[in-house]
Formats: C-alpha cells, structure tokens, sequence
C-alpha cells in the first residue's frame, strides 16, 4: 500500500506539524538543558550539578510520555486518513461494477477477489458459466479495454487492463 501526502487534508497537515515538533524538541532539548546548567558547583553546600540531573531524573519520563502522546496522534492522524482512501476505494469499485450485466460482474468480481489476475480456467467454473459463456463474456470485456488475455499453457491469465487495474486495486 502506498501512502500519499495529501496537504489539502488538514488532518495530514497537523501530523506532519506534530511530527517536526517532535523531532525538534529532541534535537534541541540538550540545548536548552546546558543553557541552564550551574557555573560553579556548589553553592551553600549543595552541588548545582546534582540538582540539575536530579531534575532531568524527574523530567525525562515527562519527555516520554509526550513522545507517547505525539506518536500516536501522528498514527492516527495519518492511519484515518487511509482509511477514508479504502473506503472511497471500495465504493467507487461498486458504482464501477453496476454498469455491468450479471455475468460480467460475476468475472469482475472473481477477477477482483483473485487481486486483479485469474486463471480463464478459475473464471469458467463460476457458477452458471460455462466455457463458451465465460470466452464471449471475456471477449466483450477484452473489446471494452477492461482486461487482458495472457496465453499460460494450455489455459490463459486473465488480468486488468492497466487503467482499470489503478482504478479497481490498490
């Protein structure tokens, strides 16, 4: 599965935002940490040094927690969206396969649940075709651009024409 970055969905927008956010408290926080680290090491008797790694003792399980957080805010900001791209997949697949007649959506179907290739012998044992059903059903659907015929031994593999393999599977 391919993921695409869509910068018109602002959900993709505020992970890829939480995301740098992240990445740029982790590359600047031992920045900010030395910029507050003690000149002298003891004052009134008390080490500054340990103070300050006492602090960070107590500060890094904040730090992970928020990196928790972050991430799974980016996975689910990017997972809804592929999600909506499944859906609107699968629906577009049904309004495709209305404009076929009942057969045809038999071997469409076949084709579609075998991931865009099948066997012609797979396609003739569907119920209610035959061989010579199934080849003008397949020759039609070859006429329309919709498959290709491979010869494969003594069978053939029927598959998706390119443009509706794109469409259809993804």
């Amino acid at each position: 599965m391919e993921l695409k970055v869509d910068f018109s969905n602002k959900r993709t927008i505020a992970g890829i935002v939480i995301l740098i956010c992240l990445i740029g408290i982790i590359f600047y926080s031992p920045v900010i940490l030395e910029h507050f680290a003690p000149e002298t090491c003891a004052i009134n008797g008390v080490c500054q040094h340990e103070q300050q790694l006492e602090l960070i003792y107590h500060l890094v399980p904040l730090f992970i927690l928020a990196g928790i957080i972050i991430g799974a805010l980016v996975f689910f900001f990017m997972t809804t969206k592929i999600d909506d791209k499944k859906k609107d997949l699968e629906q577009a697949t049904k309004v495709i396969i209305q404009f076929l007649n009942a057969d045809e959506k038999k071997v469409v179907e076949r084709i579609i649940r075998e991931k865009g290739k099948a066997l012609q012998s797979e396609i003739t044992r569907i119920e209610g075709l035959g061989k010579v059903k199934s080849h003008r059903i397949l020759q039609r659907l070859l006429d329309r651009g919709v498959i290709e015929i491979e010869g494969h031994g003594k069978t053939n593999i029927v598959r998706f024409s390119k443009p509706v393999q794109d469409a259809l599977i993804k």
